[in-house]
């Protein structure tokens, strides 16, 4: 790793790095908007050139995405935190399901990709493992009895793939966030969901 630049004070590793690389973006994100952010202003932000940025981040994308995923963890916390005094999984699955679709659009950061028109690896995005990942740990998070409605952990994983496809359905469509997403929720979601795994829920366990 080189040494010069970043202002005086370079980073010791390569995970410093990008981490001080996504501190900057987010920077520029807040002073410029997503739409007019791209590596030469990080690079300027940051004290390094264009050059340095490339060597972590292949494109402004896979940064706007490494920049999502850093700032997913503090939105799920406010989210969890609002659905907290919920207990029936009914409306915490309808509450969940559509304050993603009205809020991401509006996140700064998490939303940056729609937000800036980088959509264009959006979808395969939202389906990489360390998305679908996050989505199953927040899914665990909830105050939900997922064993009591027969979900074990392979009916959690396909029931966070099936989440988050849904969600993107409405994300990329910002024709389909304008309809009443609680009413979509609860006249689709909830039914099968509610119903169990064993009963055909997304990512349902054939094994006994």
């Amino acid at each position: 790793m080189r040494t010069h630049g970043w202002r005086g004070d370079p980073p010791r590793d390569d995970d410093e790095a990008r981490r001080r690389i996504i501190e900057a973006m987010i920077r520029c994100v807040d002073r410029y908007g997503a739409r007019k952010v791209g590596f030469t202003q990080v690079a300027e932000e940051l004290g390094v050139t264009r050059a340095t940025v490339y060597r972590y981040y292949r494109n402004i994308e896979e940064l706007m995405k490494a920049a999502g995923l850093a700032a997913a963890d503090e939105f799920e916390a406010r989210i969890a935190a609002e659905l907290a005094h919920l207990t029936d999984p009914a409306a915490i699955v309808v509450e969940l399901f559509a304050r993603a679709v009205e809020r991401l659009p509006r996140e700064p950061y998490v939303g940056m990709q729609l937000t800036s028109g980088h959509t264009a690896s959006l979808g395969s995005d939202i389906l990489s493992e360390a998305a679908l990942a996050e989505m199953k740990a927040f899914l665990l998070r909830l105050r939900i009895d997922w064993a009591a409605l027969g979900y074990g952990s392979a009916d959690l994983d396909g029931l966070a793939e099936f989440f988050m496809r849904l969600l993107f359905s409405f994300l990329a469509v910002p024709e389909a966030a304008r309809a009443d997403p609680r009413a979509f929720a609860r006249r689709w979601i909830v039914p099968g969901l509610l119903a169990g795994a064993g009963a055909g829920a997304p990512g349902a366990s054939r094994a006994s």
